[in-house]
Protein backbone atom coordinates (compact mmCIF):
# COMPACT_ATOMS: atom_id res chain seq x y z
CA UNK A 1 0.00 0.00 0.00
CA UNK A 2 1.25 3.70 -1.15
CA UNK A 3 0.05 6.58 0.26
CA UNK A 4 -0.17 9.49 -3.02
CA UNK A 5 -0.91 12.84 -3.32
CA UNK A 6 -3.73 13.33 -6.04
CA UNK A 7 -5.27 16.59 -7.01
CA UNK A 8 -8.13 15.55 -8.69
CA UNK A 9 -9.93 18.98 -9.85
CA UNK A 10 -7.83 20.91 -11.84
CA UNK A 11 -8.59 23.95 -15.31
CA UNK A 12 -6.05 24.34 -17.67
CA UNK A 13 -6.06 27.13 -20.84
CA UNK A 14 -7.90 24.06 -22.86
CA UNK A 15 -11.28 25.35 -20.74
CA UNK A 16 -11.37 28.23 -18.72
CA UNK A 17 -8.15 28.35 -16.58
CA UNK A 18 -4.51 30.75 -17.63
CA UNK A 19 -2.26 27.87 -16.86
CA UNK A 20 -0.64 25.77 -19.52
CA UNK A 21 -0.47 22.03 -19.18
CA UNK A 22 3.32 22.80 -19.14
CA UNK A 23 2.19 25.35 -15.73
CA UNK A 24 0.00 22.47 -14.22
CA UNK A 25 2.70 20.08 -14.61
CA UNK A 26 5.73 22.06 -13.31
CA UNK A 27 3.76 23.52 -10.54
CA UNK A 28 2.28 20.04 -9.22
CA UNK A 29 5.91 18.65 -9.22
CA UNK A 30 7.48 22.02 -7.49
CA UNK A 31 4.27 21.01 -4.97
CA UNK A 32 5.28 17.35 -4.23
CA UNK A 33 1.95 16.43 -5.71
CA UNK A 34 2.31 12.62 -6.98
CA UNK A 35 -0.52 12.93 -9.30
CA UNK A 36 -2.90 15.14 -11.27
CA UNK A 37 -6.08 14.77 -12.50
CA UNK A 38 -6.97 16.97 -15.22
CA UNK A 39 -10.30 18.15 -15.44
CA UNK A 40 -11.44 21.03 -17.87
CA UNK A 41 -14.73 21.79 -18.99
CA UNK A 42 -16.19 20.11 -21.10
CA UNK A 43 -12.90 18.22 -22.95
CA UNK A 44 -10.29 15.82 -22.80
CA UNK A 45 -7.67 17.69 -24.89
CA UNK A 46 -5.56 19.10 -21.83
CA UNK A 47 -5.24 15.80 -20.22
CA UNK A 48 -4.61 14.13 -23.57
CA UNK A 49 -1.44 16.90 -23.58
CA UNK A 50 -0.42 16.16 -20.00
CA UNK A 51 -0.72 12.64 -20.47
CA UNK A 52 1.95 12.97 -23.28
CA UNK A 53 4.21 15.46 -21.72
CA UNK A 54 4.63 14.07 -18.06
CA UNK A 55 7.00 11.96 -16.74
CA UNK A 56 7.35 11.16 -12.84
CA UNK A 57 3.76 12.28 -12.44
CA UNK A 58 0.97 10.31 -12.85
CA UNK A 59 -1.77 11.83 -14.41
CA UNK A 60 -5.46 10.46 -14.81
CA UNK A 61 -7.86 12.67 -17.45
CA UNK A 62 -10.45 13.69 -16.43
CA UNK A 63 -13.72 16.06 -17.17
CA UNK A 64 -15.75 18.59 -15.50
CA UNK A 65 -19.07 17.54 -17.47
CA UNK A 66 -21.78 20.11 -17.27
CA UNK A 67 -25.05 18.49 -17.26
CA UNK A 68 -28.49 20.02 -17.60
CA UNK A 69 -28.72 20.37 -13.68
CA UNK A 70 -25.32 20.67 -12.45
CA UNK A 71 -21.45 19.58 -12.79
CA UNK A 72 -19.94 16.39 -12.52
CA UNK A 73 -16.51 15.15 -12.17
CA UNK A 74 -15.60 12.37 -14.52
CA UNK A 75 -12.38 10.87 -13.46
CA UNK A 76 -10.25 8.43 -15.55
CA UNK A 77 -12.24 8.43 -18.59
CA UNK A 78 -10.65 8.26 -22.26
CA UNK A 79 -13.34 9.62 -24.22
CA UNK A 80 -15.30 13.24 -23.15
CA UNK A 81 -18.46 12.92 -22.18
CA UNK A 82 -21.41 15.25 -24.04
CA UNK A 83 -22.21 17.93 -22.37
CA UNK A 84 -25.71 19.20 -21.18
CA UNK A 85 -26.84 15.58 -20.77
CA UNK A 86 -29.49 14.40 -17.56
CA UNK A 87 -27.19 14.02 -15.18
CA UNK A 88 -28.09 9.97 -14.81
CA UNK A 89 -27.18 9.39 -18.39
CA UNK A 90 -23.59 11.69 -17.72
CA UNK A 91 -23.07 9.08 -14.69
CA UNK A 92 -23.66 6.08 -17.09
CA UNK A 93 -21.32 7.24 -19.83
CA UNK A 94 -18.46 7.68 -17.83
CA UNK A 95 -19.25 4.31 -15.25
CA UNK A 96 -19.39 2.39 -18.90
CA UNK A 97 -15.57 4.19 -19.45
CA UNK A 98 -14.55 2.32 -15.63
CA UNK A 99 -14.87 5.84 -15.05
CA UNK A 100 -15.67 8.10 -11.38
CA UNK A 101 -18.36 10.10 -11.00
CA UNK A 102 -17.83 12.66 -8.42
CA UNK A 103 -19.98 15.97 -7.21
CA UNK A 104 -17.88 19.01 -7.08
CA UNK A 105 -17.85 21.81 -4.68
CA UNK A 106 -21.43 20.51 -3.78
CA UNK A 107 -22.86 23.06 -1.02
CA UNK A 108 -21.65 26.28 -1.98
CA UNK A 109 -23.99 28.51 -3.46
CA UNK A 110 -24.20 30.49 -6.70
CA UNK A 111 -22.69 27.88 -8.77
CA UNK A 112 -23.59 25.06 -11.08
CA UNK A 113 -24.25 22.22 -8.96
CA UNK A 114 -26.78 19.06 -8.43
CA UNK A 115 -29.63 20.02 -5.69
CA UNK A 116 -28.88 17.88 -2.47
CA UNK A 117 -31.98 15.32 -2.73
CA UNK A 118 -30.98 14.82 -6.44
CA UNK A 119 -27.36 13.95 -5.03
CA UNK A 120 -28.92 11.17 -3.38
CA UNK A 121 -30.58 9.40 -5.95
CA UNK A 122 -27.58 9.27 -8.23
CA UNK A 123 -25.24 6.52 -8.70
CA UNK A 124 -21.86 8.68 -7.61
CA UNK A 125 -18.71 7.45 -6.30
CA UNK A 126 -17.68 9.90 -4.32
CA UNK A 127 -17.91 13.77 -3.01
CA UNK A 128 -15.25 16.93 -3.21
CA UNK A 129 -15.38 17.69 0.14
CA UNK A 130 -13.25 20.72 -0.05
CA UNK A 131 -12.33 22.84 -2.57
CA UNK A 132 -9.62 25.16 -2.69
CA UNK A 133 -11.24 28.19 -4.85
CA UNK A 134 -14.62 28.97 -2.75
CA UNK A 135 -14.98 31.39 -0.08
CA UNK A 136 -15.16 30.59 3.44
CA UNK A 137 -13.50 27.45 2.34
CA UNK A 138 -13.71 25.82 6.11
CA UNK A 139 -17.49 25.94 6.43
CA UNK A 140 -17.96 25.09 3.28
CA UNK A 141 -15.59 21.78 3.48
CA UNK A 142 -17.81 21.18 6.63
CA UNK A 143 -20.49 20.76 5.49
CA UNK A 144 -19.47 18.77 2.47
CA UNK A 145 -17.97 16.39 5.15
CA UNK A 146 -21.26 15.54 6.76
CA UNK A 147 -22.89 15.76 3.13
CA UNK A 148 -20.13 12.63 2.40
CA UNK A 149 -20.82 10.87 5.91
CA UNK A 150 -24.54 10.86 5.59
CA UNK A 151 -24.06 9.08 1.95
CA UNK A 152 -21.53 6.78 2.88
CA UNK A 153 -19.79 8.00 0.23
CA UNK A 154 -15.62 8.43 -0.34
CA UNK A 155 -13.94 11.70 -0.07
CA UNK A 156 -11.92 14.13 -2.17
CA UNK A 157 -10.30 17.16 -2.47
CA UNK A 158 -9.42 19.02 -5.12
CA UNK A 159 -7.66 22.82 -5.72
CA UNK A 160 -10.24 23.60 -8.66
CA UNK A 161 -7.38 25.89 -10.17
CA UNK A 162 -7.66 28.08 -12.91
CA UNK A 163 -4.42 29.48 -12.15
CA UNK A 164 -0.63 27.89 -12.04
CA UNK A 165 -0.05 29.28 -8.72
CA UNK A 166 -3.23 27.20 -6.92
CA UNK A 167 -2.84 23.94 -8.37
CA UNK A 168 -2.10 21.56 -5.25
CA UNK A 169 -3.88 23.96 -2.82
CA UNK A 170 -5.79 20.99 -1.87
CA UNK A 171 -5.99 17.27 -2.74
CA UNK A 172 -6.54 13.82 -2.19
CA UNK A 173 -4.48 11.52 0.06
CA UNK A 174 -4.97 8.03 -1.94
CA UNK A 175 -4.10 4.92 -0.58
CA UNK A 176 -3.53 2.67 -3.27
CA UNK A 177 -1.78 -0.70 -4.27
CA UNK A 178 0.60 1.10 -6.48
CA UNK A 179 0.99 3.99 -8.55
CA UNK A 180 -1.39 3.04 -11.41
CA UNK A 181 -4.25 4.91 -12.50
CA UNK A 182 -6.56 2.10 -12.46
CA UNK A 183 -5.24 0.90 -8.60
CA UNK A 184 -6.02 4.88 -7.92
CA UNK A 185 -9.15 4.84 -8.88
CA UNK A 186 -10.13 1.52 -7.20
CA UNK A 187 -8.58 3.11 -3.95
CA UNK A 188 -11.16 5.97 -4.36
CA UNK A 189 -14.08 4.24 -4.97
CA UNK A 190 -13.16 2.07 -2.16
CA UNK A 191 -13.05 4.93 0.25
CA UNK A 192 -9.72 4.71 0.73
CA UNK A 193 -9.02 8.36 0.94
CA UNK A 194 -8.58 11.49 2.86
CA UNK A 195 -8.36 14.71 2.22
CA UNK A 196 -5.10 17.23 2.59
CA UNK A 197 -6.27 21.06 2.48
CA UNK A 198 -5.38 24.58 2.31
CA UNK A 199 -7.70 27.22 0.83
CA UNK A 200 -5.97 29.11 -2.08
CA UNK A 201 -4.76 32.48 -1.41
CA UNK A 202 -7.61 34.99 -1.95
CA UNK A 203 -6.33 37.19 -4.95
CA UNK A 204 -6.72 34.65 -6.79
CA UNK A 205 -10.11 34.12 -5.73
CA UNK A 206 -10.63 37.45 -6.69
CA UNK A 207 -9.59 36.99 -10.18
CA UNK A 208 -11.53 33.66 -10.80
CA UNK A 209 -14.53 36.33 -9.80
CA UNK A 210 -13.74 38.85 -12.32
CA UNK A 211 -12.77 36.06 -15.16
CA UNK A 212 -16.27 34.73 -15.03
CA UNK A 213 -18.26 38.17 -14.53
CA UNK A 214 -18.89 39.46 -11.22
CA UNK A 215 -22.57 39.30 -11.97
CA UNK A 216 -22.84 35.42 -12.37
CA UNK A 217 -20.54 34.95 -9.48
CA UNK A 218 -20.06 31.57 -11.51
CA UNK A 219 -17.07 29.65 -9.70
CA UNK A 220 -16.25 25.96 -11.26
Amino acid sequence: MTSLKIDVHIHTTYSDSTATVNDVIKVAKKKGLDGVVITDHDTIDGAKEATSKASKLIIIPGEEVATIKGHILALGINEPISKWLPPENAISRIHKQNGLAVIPHPTFPFVDKLPRKEISNLPINGIEVFSAATPLAWHYFRRGLALARDMGLPILAGSDSHFAETVGDAYTIVYAEDKEASSILKAIKQGRTDVGCRPSKLIYKVRMIKNMGLGLLHFR
